[in-house]
């Protein structure tokens, strides 16, 4: 019994020794400037720095997990962004874009759109767009009273809903870059903003359908929400925008061309080798479009062939450069 005594308070006279030590050596060698050898502590702004990156996705979740491994990797973290969801609400939050997401913002669905347009400025628009756009036009595609095909009206909205969180949040003010873009891209290399001119506006190279591409944008502080502002002024004076919406080639990317025209923004357009394609997986619904039954070896369906070939030059060139 004596022996188990002297054994037990050796071992705890050992143990109160050792942790001494311990506590000795980090208080000798820990840095007085509170930084931490264990890792940086969170980074805090200083007052009227706007030194960030916002991606924004925008409109419902498609794509999978698969591609949205390749936005995390070659996105927000080659140029340490911040994540913002602006989506159709969902009962179903399993994403991990939800865990990386900063900001979460989510529209209701509508079974016509018509109905969210309505919010803008009341109804008054109803009488006085439809005289000018073809029947056929996607412009307002999704606005079902209407018989409109496609979907502009679902783009434009969630571009509006946006605009309103943008200003609510003074997000302006607190981030000078932004990337307005889907979650069903595919990133096959690095998409380092640091490569792009901030004073101009940038968009990936094809898809432009006569226009300009909706589907993804590099925009500074400044230009963003003008970028954005396209349906309230054609709802308000569609007649200034007559001269393409009354044809059959009407669409979203011709409208958010002529409009940047109008306020003088079009010439800031540059366009930068595309290093992502827009991809599916099995359980992705779409409104107007289906995807087709080509899985690729990244594990995703494909949409458009042009945009994977490109994207596959375009990496496999920087890995060449690079040896």
């Amino acid at each position: 019994m004596n022996y188990l005594q002297t054994w037990f308070r050796w071992l705890c006279a050992v143990l109160v020794g050792v942790l001494l030590a311990r506590l000795i050596v980090t208080a000798i060698s820990f840095p007085r400037d509170d930084s931490s050898t264990f890792g940086p502590l969170p980074q805090v702004s200083e007052p009227g720095s706007t030194n960030k990156t916002l991606v924004i996705i925008i409109g419902n979740l498609r794509g999978g997990e698969k591609a949205w491994k390749t936005l995390y990797h070659h996105v927000l973290d080659v140029n340490d962004a911040d994540l913002a969801l602006m989506i159709g609400r969902s009962l179903y939050r399993t994403s991990s874009l939800y865990d990386r997401a900063k900001y979460l913002w989510e529209v209701d669905e509508y079974d016509d759109w018509a109905d969210a347009i309505d919010l803008i400025n009341g109804t008054s628009w109803r009488q006085r767009v439809p005289r000018y756009l073809y029947n056929e036009s996607s412009i307002l595609g999704g606005a079902n009273m209407f018989g409109y095909r496609g979907s502009g009206a679902v783009i434009f909205m969630f571009r509006w809903f946006l605009s309103q969180k943008i200003m609510e949040n003074h997000l302006t003010s607190i981030y000078d870059r932004f990337v307005v873009t889907r979650s069903d891209h595919y990133y096959l290399c690095h998409h380092d903003l640091s490569l792009l001119d901030p004073q101009y506006i940038w968009l990936p190279k094809s898809q432009n359908f006569g226009g300009v591409t909706d589907r993804h944008l590099v925009v500074n502080s400044s230009l963003l929400l003008p970028a954005l502002d396209i349906l309230p002024p054609f709802l308000e004076h569609p007649e200034d925008y007559a001269s393409f919406a009354s044809f059959k080639v009407g669409n979203p990317e011709r409208l958010i061309h002529f409009r940047w025209k109008k306020i003088g923004i079009r010439e800031l357009v540059k366009r930068f080798d595309r290093m992502m394609f827009t991809c599916a997986e099995s359980s992705d619904q779409t409104r107007w479009q289906t995807k087709s039954d080509l899985m690729v070896p990244e594990g995703v369906y494909l949409k458009y062939t042009k945009e994977y070939n490109l994207s596959h030059v375009t990496c496999k060139g920087r890995m060449d450069d690079q040896g």
